[in-house]
């Protein structure tokens, strides 16, 4: 048997991880020079996206001897609309660091590799891979090469605009932002690193073209809102903009030998945007399926599932006016719905669709 993995992130280096933990080793092959997302961002990990994994850097540590060491564990989220705020506190989840950071986990995962090789600056195609290894798997992040595969549903595609800042924040508090004045059918949030920097992003869905084109006017009002939320002045250091990122799912888990994983798969949940859990638990299961331990089909199941009621979610949020966000904001301040969000081993993203049903016919 002889493995490669097209894709040194999340997926494909939690693949490689799982293979070795089983006795095989695989190649990698990456495009990039170096590991990482393009860019330094933190990011957010959360039982709302991942029920009932209360706890991913518990789970992966026990369930699949994976370790991953987070920048801070998150103790309270505020939720902002247009002229409403609330917060819901418990243990909301963990932010961590992507990108070429030294304490990203792309490269906490690549130190817990020991036989298996990383080959940088890879010009490999597909085609040339798969005519050499008995197994495949495709962890490149980017749907369209799963697209000259298999079909791709995309569900929306993104526009993103952020930055690093500066500033004084409280490492364990989150901030989000559902605003269709800046962030039309999408949000923003502010994830700290540390007490004097955090990643502030907007993201949204591109369904009209002067929604791309507003972009810059959309971000400077972010700013100008966070600036006003925070009572500070944000500093930025480093800017980013990302267009058409695509959200969506294949088709087919596993086409003969070669295993969709990661982004490749459909990882990434509509509802949030963010997609850690889903990718290293992709790239763990086909590990798994290639040491003959499990079926890949069988188990990205629950994964698919997270995928549809985070997608049900996603459109009940996108048909909200901002009056309507300020309802469902204002909903928050109740202790009934608090706990809907925060019981452990609950389907938050199903019990989240049903709260926002009467509002959107409101």
């Amino acid at each position: 048997m002889k493995t490669a993995i097209i894709g040194a992130g999340l997926a494909g280096l939690s693949c490689a991880v799982t293979l070795e933990k089983h006795g095989h080793t695989a190649d990698i092959f990456e495009h990039k020079k170096e590991l990482g997302f393009r860019y330094d961002i933190a990011e957010l990990i959360t039982p709302i996206l991942d029920s009932p994994i209360n706890d991913a850097v518990k789970f992966f540590s026990e369930t699949y001897d994976i370790h991953l060491k987070p920048s801070s564990n998150v103790q309270k989220i505020y939720v902002h609309s247009e002229n409403e705020s609330a917060n819901i506190e418990g243990n909301i989840g963990f932010i961590n660091l992507r990108g070429e950071h030294k304490d990203s986990y792309e490269s906490q995962l690549a130190q817990q590799l020991v036989h298996s090789k990383i080959h940088y600056d890879s010009q490999a195609t597909y085609e040339d891979i798969s005519k050499e290894y008995t197994h495949v798997v495709l962890a490149t992040g980017d749907p369209q090469d799963t697209q000259q595969i298999q079909p791709y549903d995309i569900a929306l595609p993104s526009a993103f605009a952020g930055a690093i800042i500066k500033g004084d924040f409280v490492r364990n508090e989150v901030h989000t932002w559902f605003d269709n004045r800046f962030a039309p059918k999408g949000m923003g949030y502010l994830l700290p690193h540390s007490q004097t920097q955090a990643t502030l992003v907007i993201v949204y869905p591109q369904y009209e073209d002067d929604w791309l084109q507003k972009r810059s006017e959309f971000w400077k009002e972010m700013v100008k809102q966070a600036s006003h939320t925070l009572n500070q002045e944000i500093i930025i250091e480093k800017e980013f903009t990302i267009s058409d990122y695509m959200v969506g799912k294949c088709n087919y888990p596993r086409i003969g030998n070669t295993f969709f994983v990661g982004n490749c798969f459909g990882a990434t949940t509509p509802f949030l945007g963010f997609g850690q859990t889903g990718s290293i638990l992709s790239g763990i299961y086909a590990a798994q399926d290639i040491c003959g331990l499990g079926n890949y089909e069988a188990l990205c199941k629950l994964l698919y599932k997270d995928y549809d009621d985070s997608l049900v979610l996603r459109r009940a949020i996108e048909s909200l006016s901002n009056h309507q966000l300020d309802l469902v904001t204002k909903s928050l301040h109740n202790s009934m719905v608090k706990r809907i969000i925060t019981q452990p081993n609950m389907s938050v993203l199903k019990g989240l669709s049903h709260l926002l049903k009467p509002f959107t016919s409101t």
